[in-house]
């Protein structure tokens, strides 16, 4: 459902900006959308400013949306994970050098830390090849922590294909992985 809708435009060979299809995309996806970003940055407020930004950012671009949910999910991803950054640089300033404190994990040496560095990049490299819609859904299992039943529901898919899919980037990251077995020692 929405897959292939064109959101804001009523038309998709005249490329008009039509009011009624924003509404309508703004009725339909809102709830959902709603929740994922309370899900992410964790305060009501905060977003529904998210949402608004983004919605307000499609309204004043005229953005054509090829692909509703992915796109939509996207941005709010995206512009909560800006929030974020945002946050904390506005939380925690430091004037000088001497304010900073030295935050030392024992746990992992700075080699250690760059090695796995190295192979989040190389493994987020991997997940990058998977096909469009299987990425998100690996993405919100892996990353965002939603169960089967949250992804079926917010991508507007059977369980059973949550599950086919999460099966098949498992199995292509394992394969990927066994094949580039020097960068992940």
């Amino acid at each position: 459902m929405g897959e292939n809708n064109i959101a804001g435009f009523n038309d998709s060979k005249g490329k008009k900006f039509d009011e009624k299809a924003f509404a309508d995309l703004y009725r339909r996806m809102y709830p959902t959308l709603k929740k994922y970003a309370i899900y992410l940055v964790k305060d009501i407020e905060n977003a529904q400013l998210i949402l608004n930004d983004v919605f307000i950012s499609i309204w004043k671009n005229g953005t054509i949306i090829s692909n509703e949910k992915a796109y939509l999910f996207r941005a709010i991803k995206n512009a909560a994970t800006n929030y974020q950054k945002m946050s904390k640089v506005n939380i925690w300033p430091i004037d000088s050098e001497e304010e900073a404190t030295e935050i030392i994990d024992l746990k992992e040496t700075p080699a250690q830390a760059f090695q796995n560095k190295d192979r989040n990049r190389v493994l987020y490299s991997l997940i990058d090849q998977m096909p469009e819609r299987r990425r998100l859904i690996f993405y919100m299992y892996r990353i965002d922590g939603f169960s089967y039943k949250e992804i079926a529901a917010l991508l507007d898919i059977s369980v059973r294909t949550v599950e086919d899919h999460l099966v098949k980037g498992f199995q292509f990251l394992q394969q990927k992985v066994l094949q580039n077995r020097s960068e992940f020692r």
